[in-house]
């Protein structure tokens, strides 16, 4: 679970250029952490439960070029929004979103995937609770799980603000959603991005957002 398209995909299109502190919910073993300090000279709190992913979290960093701006708490979630006074402008998270399927055998992969431990209702409590008024929210999440979260995010004056849906190619239906929620009702841009011309050749818009990050990359004629 240490580098997956999805979590690459978000890193890289998520707006935090103008964050000055910037929280990454369930940072695994940092990507989405290490995107964004490429990007931004904000301060980036990342915050693991898992001990195996924090560890790993936590060597990523120090090795980084930014690792005075990379901060790892190894806690719950919802632990560190009771105790943290601290808010952030911008949160990024791309949370265990697996409502009703099959659990992974493997229990630490199976936490990764499955909102069990999460549940949405509880992630989007501690985005209310550590987010700025004007802050800005980035979150991925299968299709079924994203129409939920608007649902649940509407009565704590959360909306969503942008919407790209996700799919593999042409051929195939979006499968992922990138929400953008902020404090403020106002129209949604939509768009949809596609990854593939067909696998593995990158579609050039794929290839523009991903080359800054990607050593090597295959790209539609």
């Amino acid at each position: 679970m240490k580098v997956t398209t999805d979590a690459s995909l978000l890193g890289a299109y998520a707006n935090v250029e103008n964050a000055q502190r910037i929280l990454d919910i369930g940072t695994g073993t940092g990507l989405l952490s290490l995107f964004a300090a490429q990007r931004t000279s904000a301060y980036i709190d990342a915050v693991e439960l898992d001990a195996q992913a924090a560890t790993q979290a936590r060597i990523n960093f120090h090795n980084s070029p930014w690792p005075e701006r990379l901060s790892l708490i190894e806690t719950d979630i919802r632990d560190y929004a009771d105790k943290q006074p601290q808010r952030y402008d911008c949160i990024l998270t791309n949370p265990p979103f697996f409502t009703d399927s099959t659990p992974n055998a493997c229990d630490r992969a199976s936490l990764a995937r499955h909102n069990s431990q999460l549940p949405l209702i509880d992630l989007i409590k501690v985005i209310d609770q550590l987010l700025t008024t004007n802050g800005k929210v980035w979150i991925l999440l299968p299709l079924q799980e994203s129409e939920t979260l608007v649902k649940l995010a509407e009565p704590l004056s959360l909306y969503p603000q942008e919407r790209m849906l996700v799919r593999n190619s042409n051929q195939h239906e979006a499968h992922r959603e990138i929400m953008t929620l902020g404090r403020e009702p106002t129209d949604i841009k939509q768009n949809i991005f596609t990854l593939y011309k067909e696998h593995p050749y990158h579609t050039h818009a794929a290839a523009a957002l991903f080359d800054p990050y990607y050593t090597r990359m295959k790209v539609e004629s």
